[in-house]
């Protein structure tokens, strides 16, 4: 995948990542997962972004599980710094 180096390391990703989870648990308190490839940059990202490595599933892809109180706590603590 290509990635145009003028997006790269701007908070573009991030602030998307938080938009969304920030929208999704204000509709509902179930956990979210998704998957990807190991040993990607995703991978690395959801880890830092507090995402649980769970298992793998499919053909080899990682699952990462969020739960809405992991997703608070990280909200909570992102505020105090």
């Amino acid at each position: 995948m290509f990635v145009d180096p003028m997006f790269e390391k701007r908070g573009i990703g991030r602030r998307l990542h938080d938009t969304m989870l920030n929208w999704y648990f204000s509709q509902t308190r179930a956990g979210i997962w998704l998957g990807t490839a190991p040993r990607t940059r995703a991978a690395a990202f959801y880890r830092e972004s507090g995402w649980k490595e769970t298992c793998t599933h499919g053909k080899g892809e990682i699952r990462f599980e969020m739960s809405f109180e992991e997703w608070k706590q990280q909200q909570e603590t992102n505020s105090e710094r």
